[in-house]
């Protein structure tokens, strides 16, 4: 994957990082999420995430989700494939049970995400997406990220 298309990965990570809990919409899990960002938002980082590909660089994804981690058969988790390379900036919640996963995963294969027993995956409807809290809350990143970088993210009128 393109060097740039991760650095911008990363800064929508950092993004993320940035905002309370209360800044997000109240039905994103952004704002659900008891212990915060990454902790239970896999699922959206991931749309939003896929919709930020679509958008910014025309890239299909396959939202992945899988379950069954370990010996816990309920523990499931949320990613993105696209051209071939796992994309998860919401992994290292899994640290906290003994995991050692860096916060930005964008590679070709990974033990961790082999590792879910069930995996489904579907490509992601942006139509949709483009109608729902998670693409506020791209907006909300894209203009954190534009205050940060401006160059990065150029305004659109």
């Amino acid at each position: 994957m393109k060097d740039s298309i991760v650095m911008d990965i990363r800064k929508i990570r950092d993004a993320l990082e940035s905002f309370d809990k209360s800044d997000f919409h109240y039905k994103t899990s952004f704002y659900m999420c008891l212990d915060g960002f990454p902790s239970g938002c896999c699922g959206d980082t991931s749309n939003l995430l896929g919709l930020f590909l679509k958008n910014a660089y025309g890239k299909d994804s396959m939202y992945i989700s899988g379950k069954g981690l370990g010996n816990n058969r309920e523990k499931s988790h949320a990613w993105l494939l696209c051209d071939g390379y796992i994309i998860d900036i919401t992994a290292d919640q899994f640290n906290s049970i003994g995991y050692n996963l860096d916060n930005v995963i964008v590679s070709t294969s990974s033990d961790f995400h082999e590792s879910f027993s069930r995996i489904d995956k579907h490509e992601i409807n942006y139509d949709s997406l483009y109608n729902t809290p998670i693409s506020n809350v791209l907006h909300k990143v894209n203009e954190r990220i534009r205050n940060l970088t401006p160059a990065i993210f150029p305004k659109h009128s």
